[in-house]
Order: C-alpha cells, then sequence, then structure tokens
C-alpha cells in the first residue's frame, strides 16, 4: 500500500513548474523589461482615461462651451493623447517584434503612424476650418481612407498569427472595426470607441508579458542549477 502511494499522481513534481514556459532571447534580451513593460500597461490605461473626455466632446460638439480657454486645453489634452498613442504603438511593435517573433506588420505600424501624425498635424494647424470645410478639412478626411484601410489590413494580418495572447483576437477584430469606421469617413467618430478597445486589449498584453517576465526570474532565482 505504501509502495503504491510512492507513486501516486499527487507526489511533488521534480520538475521546476517556473521552466514549463520559455520565453525568447529576444525579449529577454530587449529593453522590455518588466518594470518598462508595467509603465506601458499603466501608460496605455492613462491614454484610456485620458481619451474618454476626447469621446465625449467628439459626440457633443454643440453642448460644450465655446471660448479660447478651452479650446486650448482640449488640444493640449489631445496632443498628448496622440504622442502618448504613437509612443504606445511603436512600443506594441517591439512587443511584436521580441516576444512574438513578428516583423510582418511592421510598415502597416509605420504607416499607421504617419498617417495619424499628419492628421494630427492638419487638425491643429487650421483647426477653424473643420466648420467651413476648407482645405485642411478636406485633407483630413483624405487621410482618413488609407489609415482606415492599414488598420484593416494591419488587424487581418494579426488575426493570422498564431499566439498565446488572449487579448490578440480582441485587439486585432477592434482594429479592423476601427480601420472600417475610418475609411467610410461617414462614421469615424465611431472609429473612436473601436480604438479606446483596441488600446485595452494592448494594454493587457503589456501586462501578460510583464507577468511572463516575472515568472521566469524568479524562476531563475529558484533554479536548482544555481
Amino acid at each position: 500500500m505504501n509502495e503504491q502511494n510512492s507513486d501516486s499522481v499527487y507526489k511533488t513534481p521534480e520538475a521546476n513548474l517556473f521552466e514549463e514556459e520559455v520565453l525568447p532571447t529576444s525579449l529577454l534580451n530587449s529593453t522590455l523589461t518588466y518594470t518598462k513593460l508595467k509603465l506601458l500597461f499603466w501608460l496605455s490605461l492613462l491614454y484610456l482615461l485620458a481619451t474618454l473626455p476626447l469621446v465625449a466632446i467628439s459626440f457633443m460638439s454643440g453642448v460644450v462651451p465655446d471660448n479660447e480657454n478651452y479650446r486650448l486645453a482640449t488640444d493640449i489634452v489631445s496632443l498628448i493623447d496622440n504622442l502618448l498613442y504613437l509612443y504606445l504603438l511603436y512600443m506594441f511593435k517591439l512587443l511584436l517584434n521580441h516576444r512574438l517573433a513578428c516583423h510582418s506588420v511592421d510598415n502597416y505600424i509605420y504607416a499607421a503612424m504617419i498617417l495619424s501624425l499628419m492628421i494630427s498635424i492638419l487638425s491643429y494647424v487650421m483647426p477653424e476650418e473643420v466648420d467651413s470645410f476648407g482645405f485642411s478639412t478636406l485633407g483630413f478626411f483624405v487621410l482618413m481612407v488609407p489609415l482606415g484601410i492599414v488598420n484593416v489590413l494591419y488587424g487581418v494580418k494579426l488575426l493570422k498569427l498564431q499566439s498565446y495572447f488572449n487579448y490578440l483576437r480582441l485587439y486585432s477584430w477592434s482594429t479592423i472595426i476601427a480601420g472600417v469606421f475610418l475609411a467610410s469617413v461617414v462614421l469615424f467618430l465611431l472609429a473612436i470607441p473601436a480604438g479606446m478597445v483596441s488600446s485595452f486589449a494592448m494594454a493587457m498584453m503589456f501586462h501578460t508579458t510583464a507577468k511572463e517576465l516575472k515568472r521566469h526570474h524568479a524562476g531563475e532565482r529558484l533554479s536548482p542549477n544555481e
């Protein structure tokens, strides 16, 4: 009876459980440390928090006050939000590169960053033309079409990627939906909430990788070879 118990499935495993998942060397040697990934996670949440009032303003254009101080405050928040988005998108590219060895979407990300930056510049250069449908406004809407197409292609490419990320499909589909709304032009405001969903999914992927690195370093400290 005792001999049978010695072979029980409940006995303590000899293998180090921390070593079950091997992280790629490219991630371990990259600048994406645990601390940085946690920072990116919180910055992503901050981006979402800063985007909420901009979404409200977009859907309440006739209700919000119309004065110079208010417009300046809105422009500052929007500028910070746009710059933060570009930074997070670039860091997400690095995460795809180092964690999943995915480089096939690099050009799509660069294109999305450039087009987003051009749209932001147009919105700041001559914002008064938005109501009068001037040259900058025309350019604003014209740039939305290629940006939407890029987002759709980018999302479709990610859907084909075999990944451990639970949130990757959510990110991919929300990016595709946002791209469709942008490319339609007339529904471009609906791209904002769809983009917020993709930003949330991105934040969770930063968080997931940070936890992986934490487990990896914990496993190194508990390794019997040391």
